[in-house]
């Protein structure tokens, strides 16, 4: 069972299980200032962002995608997730590029489910990991929360729509009222959602890294 778990996670999608890392990062350790600005720092030093604000950008949604896994690993292997404890892990053959792809690793061990798939969203994953992060991201210059949670909107879709094919589940996350995200107005989800359109309604300032060809094909500039 364990096999089959971390085949499929490693093989369709950027989970790693090895331990050839030069770098990693919980997402428990970016609530310290100090690790969160070193962190930062190592992005405009090593791997071309150009600003504080893209640096920023770029975390948050290396942190959509690890977000997306964890929901999928969730509902699809019913493994227990405990979201502080993901790792991003920069490998030596990804250490030089400049759009900074990490690999993600946590824990593939399964266990009865507590609350419901929604629940666990809304309340583990959104208000006690994802929300307070990004109010402590969005007071860099030069960003803002409504860019911030849509970086992690596009790949909450993509996985519920393209991967999990769920889409009743996704339209329960919309519906779900802001506070149980804990916000008390933008909704995380549903403020993005713009019928079958797939431009986003921000830019995450991805085209002002250091080689990056285009902007993403989803833009809205």
């Amino acid at each position: 069972m364990q096999s089959a778990i971390r085949n499929d996670m490693s093989t369709n999608f950027r989970w790693y299980h090895t331990q050839s890392a030069m770098d990693k990062l919980t997402l428990s350790e970016l609530f310290n200032e100090s690790i969160r600005d070193q962190h930062i720092i190592r992005l405009m030093t090593e791997f071309g962002s150009p600003s504080r604000a893209h640096a920023v950008s770029m975390t948050v949604k290396r942190i959509g995608y690890m977000a997306a896994l964890m929901i999928y690993a969730r509902i699809k292997h019913s493994v227990l997730i405990s979201p502080n404890e993901c790792k991003f892990i920069t490998i030596y053959e990804e250490s030089s590029k400049a759009s900074w792809q990490p690999v993600y690793s946590f824990p593939l061990e399964t266990a009865e489910r507590g609350l419901s798939t929604v629940e666990w969203i809304t309340r583990e994953l959104y208000a006690k990991t994802l929300v307070p992060l990004i109010e402590l991201f969005a007071k860099e210059k030069g960003i803002s929360r409504v860019v911030l949670f849509e970086n992690i909107y596009t790949y909450m879709k993509w996985i519920f729509i393209s991967k999990l094919q769920d889409d009743l589940t996704f339209q329960q996350l919309n519906k779900t009222p802001a506070s149980d995200y804990g916000l008390q107005k933008q909704h995380p989800l549903a403020l993005y959602e713009c019928g079958p359109s797939a431009s986003r309604k921000t830019c995450c300032l991805y085209y002002q890294t250091q080689g990056a060809v285009k902007p993403c094909k989803t833009c809205p500039l």
